[in-house]
């Protein structure tokens, strides 16, 4: 998936915000910047179970 978006630089972006806003804006740019990391997240996830097919992963180092 092709996404002009950098979700963790969007999630970082939003948490910026909320630290300087008050009240009501600054709960709804948390959940923003919450929602961006959930996708950040699940597009690491996805890459990560597409580069290992059927979950197999190498061992840790």
């Amino acid at each position: 998936m092709y996404t002009e978006y950098d979700p963790q630089h969007e999630a970082e972006a939003a948490m910026k915000r909320a630290a300087e806003a008050e009240g009501a804006d600054r709960q709804r740019l948390i959940q923003l910047a919450l929602a961006w990391h959930e996708l950040a997240r699940d597009l690491r996830d996805e890459q990560a179970s597409a580069s290992h097919p059927a979950g197999h992963r190498p061992p840790a180092r």
